[in-house]
């Protein structure tokens, strides 16, 4: 079984950018105020419907809230205004965090942060660009899902959520990512 078997989804051409989040044992809301999002009525959207949400704000960043057991998803299309290494800090606080970001010009960046500290981050579409206090810490993790420093992966998007499930034992499927319905905040700008 490959990467691509699981979550090949990730790489239609449709899907421009996003950023997917996951923290342990933060419940949504929390996660949501730890980022700084404008915590409302979160109303419970698919991607579809928040899309309109934003642009209903004036075209503002949203970002969708789920529960996978004890993680905490965080989803935000298009962008990663909500996390990114200046908000993983605070979510990661007396926790763990670890975000993928990909870029629809092809840049994928893993993130990881840990009681505060983003120790972690790697450039997973160029994996020997990594960086951070403990930029190798996955490397053997890398290597077995075929994000090899010094080789052009293959499926970048669906070998990092493949990294994210080996390593944390969680990961994110089309149904989550798309459909199904999450609480969902503004993003402070």
């Amino acid at each position: 079984m490959t990467p691509d078997d699981d979550f090949g989804w990730l790489s239609d051409d449709a899907i421009i950018g996003y950023s997917v989040s996951f923290v342990e044992g933060v419940a949504p809301v929390d996660a949501l105020e730890r980022i700084g999002a404008h915590i409302g009525s979160l109303p419970e959207l698919s991607a579809a419907e928040a899309d309109d949400f934003a642009d209903e704000a004036g075209g503002a960043p949203v970002i969708r809230a789920g529960r996978r057991g004890t993680w905490t998803v965080l989803i935000e299309h298009d962008a990663n205004m909500g996390v990114n290494d200046r908000t993983l800090p605070a979510l990661s606080a007396g926790t763990r965090a670890v975000s993928v970001f990909s870029a629809g010009s092809g840049m994928d960046l893993l993130y990881y942060a840990e009681d505060g500290r983003v120790t972690t981050i790697v450039e997973t579409s160029i994996p020997a660009n990594r960086f951070g206090e403990q930029p190798d810490r996955f490397l053997a993790e890398m290597a077995e899902v075929g994000l090899v420093p010094g080789q052009e992966p293959v499926a970048v998007r669906a070998t990092t959520m493949a990294l994210v499930r080996s390593v944390w034992g969680v990961a994110v499927d089309e149904h989550l990512m798309f459909d199904a319905p999450l609480p969902a905040a503004l993003i402070r700008q």
